[in-house]
């Protein structure tokens, strides 16, 4: 069997850690939460860079002391601490060899997040994509084609982006970060 698992929110806590660590540290900077929440906002519109968002928020915020780059080094220094650490447990057991990562994000900073989270060398190969995962879904079906994928994603619209009848060995699974992993098909 073939493993393919988004990152965000899946084996990394984007939302309840990473976020939470990038509005303190510009708390802690001189900018509001609110300022940074509405930021943010409309920086998500677009294929979201931190290091690029950070820019411009100082710039806005006419912010030269710490800089931008200062920040973002503060933000990331944790990402360690923001992997699922039950899952990632789980897929030591699965081999290298049978896990894949897909995320969706802009390349640099989900490049980034990946290296800085120690986690890599345990995936096979990591697949980053601006938009839709299904054309890899897609190739990694074909490739397996004798072998049952599991594709673990926490969107429903990324789910719903495949065609199933291209992907007969697909079994995909909408995980909830948050749920215990005893209801885990892994």
């Amino acid at each position: 069997m073939k493993y393919i698992f988004d990152f965000d929110d899946v084996l990394f806590y984007t939302t309840k850690r990473l976020k939470e660590k990038m509005y303190e540290c510009l708390e802690e900077a001189g900018i509001s939460r609110v300022v940074a929440e509405s930021h943010y906002k409309e920086a998500r519109e677009d294929e979201f860079s931190l290091k690029n968002s950070l820019l411009g928020l100082f710039k806005n915020q006419k912010i030269t002391d710490p800089t931008a780059e200062v920040v973002y080094e503060k933000i990331m220094l944790d990402c360690k601490d923001f992997t699922n650490v039950e899952l990632i447990q789980k897929i030591k057991t699965l081999g290298k060899e049978n896990c894949f990562i897909l995320t969706n994000g802009e390349k640099q900073f989900q490049e980034d997040k990946i290296s800085r989270s120690g986690i890599a060398p345990l995936f096979s190969e990591v697949f980053i994509v601006p938009g839709t995962k299904r054309e890899v879904i897609r190739d990694m079906c074909a490739r397996y084609k004798e072998e049952k994928v599991l594709f673990i994603e926490d969107k429903v619209k990324f789910i719903e982006d495949i065609d199933l009848a291209e992907c007969p060995n697909l079994k995909p699974v909408l995980y909830d970060i948050e749920a215990s992993l005893d209801a885990s098909p892994i």
